[in-house]
C-alpha cells in the first residue's frame, strides 16, 4: 500500500487525481469480464450450428440466461461485500473466480457440463466484476459534481472496448483452432492482464490514500442527495417508490440489451450475412458502445442524467425497428447504420443507470443500493436472452421477440421519467 500511496502523492503534486487511475482499472476489469459475457453470442452460434453439440437455441441461451441469474441472486451481496471487505479483496475473488472458471468450460462435454462450468461457475466471476460494482467504486472518488457521470461512462466504455478487440479475434480462434482455445485465452486475459493491475493499484477509497472525493464531500457519504440532504441506508431506500421504479428499469434495460447481445448474430447468419462480417458488425457496435459510454456519462454530467437516457433510448428503439425488419442479404449501410445506433443506445442504459441510482441514493452503503440495481440487471439480461430463444423454437423466428424489446425500451424510459418528477 505504501507504493500505491507514493505514486497517488506523485500524481497529486502533478495536479492528477488517483481517482483516474481507479477508472482505468475498472476499465480494463470491464474489457475482460464483458469479453466474456458479450462473446457469448458468438459461441451462441457455433454450439447451435457446429457438428460436435447442435444444440438448440432454447437450450444454449439459458447457459447465458443461467450465468446472469446467478447475477442477479449474487449482486446485492457482492455489493454489501464492497462496503465491508472493500475494493481489492472483491475484485481478486472476481477474477480468480472468472479464470478458473473459463478454464473448466474450455474442458466441457455435454450441455450439463456447460451448465455448471459457464452458467454457474463463471457465471458467478462475471457477477461479482458486474458493472455495478465498478458504479459504487467510482462513485466513492467522485461525488455528484465532480464528474461522477463522465467518470463511470469512461469505465463502463470498457464493455464495448473488451468486444470490440476481441470479437474478431474470437471467431478467427474458434475457426481456425477451436472454441476451447478461445475459452483459455479469455482466461489469460483475467488471470494474467488484469489480476495484476488489481492488486497493485487498486483502492476502495479516497481516504485510504489520505485523498478527498472530486466534489471534496466526505468519501463515506460520497453522493448524498442534494435535494434533500439524505444520506442513505439500504432499508431506507427499500422503502422509496424510487428505489423500485429504477430497479424495475433496469430490468426492462437489461432485458432488451442481452436478449440482442445473445441473439443478434444468430439472426445475422440467418438472414445469409457470413459469419466473420456478423461477427465485425458485433465488435463495430461494441466501439460505438465504448464511445457512447463516454459521451453520455459527459452529457449526462451537463444536461440531466434522464434527458440523456431518453436520447440513448430513441436511438436504440430506431436499431430495434432495424433488426426486426432486417432484409435478406442485407447491404453494407444497412448493417453498419444499425451498429452505430445499437452502440448508441446500448452506451445509454447501464452507465446512466448507475449514476442516477448513486446520486439519489448515495451513503455509506452505496455498494450494497447499487449492487441490488445489478441483481435486476441480472433478472433482466436471464429473462431477456432465454425468452429471446424460447421464441425462435416455438414461432422460428424473433419478430415477436424483438417486438418485446422495444417495449422494454418504452417501460425503462417511463420509469426513469416518474422519479424524475418525484421530489
Amino acid at each position: 500500500m505504501l507504493s500505491v500511496e507514493r505514486f497517488a502523492a506523485a500524481l497529486n503534486r502533478r495536479g492528477l487525481f488517483y481517482g483516474w487511475v481507479i477508472v482505468w482499472i475498472c476499465f480494463l476489469v470491464l474489457c475482460v469480464n464483458f469479453a466474456v459475457r458479450l462473446s457469448f453470442g458468438i459461441f451462441f452460434e457455433a454450439f447451435t450450428r457446429g457438428n460436435e453439440f447442435n444444440w438448440t437455441r432454447a437450450d444454449t441461451a439459458g447457459v447465458f440466461s443461467l450465468s446472469v441469474l446467478v447475477q442477479a441472486f449474487t449482486s446485492g451481496l457482492v455489493g454489501w461485500m464492497l462496503d465491508r471487505l472493500g475494493a481489492r479483496a472483491v475484485y481478486v475473488i472476481g477474477l480468480l473466480v472468472l479464470g478458473s472458471g473459463l478454464i473448466v468450460t474450455s474442458r466441457m462435454q455435454s450441455l450439463v457440463d456447460f451448465f455448471l462450468a459457464f452458467g454457474i461457475w463463471t457465471g458467478l466471476g462475471t457477477a461479482i466484476l458486474g458493472l455495478t460494482i465498478h458504479g459504487a467504486t467510482i462513485s466513492r472518488w467522485f461525488g455528484r459534481d465532480g464528474g461522477r457521470g463522465l467518470a463511470i461512462g469512461m469505465a463502463y466504455a470498457g464493455t464495448g472496448m473488451g468486444i470490440l478487440v476481441l470479437a474478431p479475434l474470437l471467431e478467427r480462434v474458434i475457426a481456425t483452432i477451436g472454441w476451447r482455445e478461445a475459452y483459455l485465452m479469455l482466461a489469460g486475459c483475467a488471470l494474467l492482464l488484469a489480476l495484476p493491475m488489481v492488486l497493485l493499484l487498486l483502492c476502495t477509497s479516497p481516504r485510504d490514500l489520505g485523498l478527498h472525493p472530486r466534489d471534496g464531500a466526505d468519501s463515506a457519504g460520497v453522493g448524498a442527495n442534494r435535494k434533500s440532504d439524505i444520506i442513505w441506508t439500504f432499508g431506507a431506500a427499500m422503502h422509496s417508490p424510487a428505489f423500485w421504479l429504477l430497479m424495475l428499469a433496469g430490468f426492462a434495460s437489461l432485458y432488451t440489451l442481452r436478449m440482442i447481445t445473445v441473439h443478434q448474430v444468430a439472426h445475422f447468419v440467418d438472414q445469409g450475412v457470413p459469419r466473420l462480417t456478423a461477427a465485425a458488425i458485433f465488435g463495430g457496435a461494441g466501439l460505438i458502445t465504448a464511445a457512447s459510454y463516454i459521451s453520455f456519462g459527459f452529457l449526462s454530467d451537463r444536461i440531466g442524467r434522464a434527458q440523456a437516457f431518453y436520447f440513448g433510448a430513441l436511438a436504440q428503439a430506431i436499431a430495434l425497428v432495424m433488426l426486426l425488419f432486417l432484409p435478406l442479404n442485407a447491404p453494407s449501410w444497412y448493417l453498419y447504420t444499425y451498429a452505430l445506433l445499437w452502440g448508441i443506445g446500448e452506451g445509454s442504459r447501464s452507465g446512466l443507470l448507475t449514476a442516477i441510482v448513486s446520486d439519489r441514493f448515495g451513503g455509506a452503503q452505496i455498494g450494497a443500493i447499487v449492487g441490488t440495481l445489478g441483481g435486476f440487471f441480472g433478472f433482466g439480461a436471464a429473462v431477456g436472452s432465454w425468452a429471446g430463444g424460447l421464441i425462435y423454437d416455438g414461432l422460428g423466428g424473433y419478430a415477436l421477440a424483438f417486438s418485446s424489446a422495444i417495449v422494454a425500451t418504452g417501460l425503462a424510459c417511463a420509469c426513469v421519467a416518474i422519479v424524475e418528477r418525484r421530489p
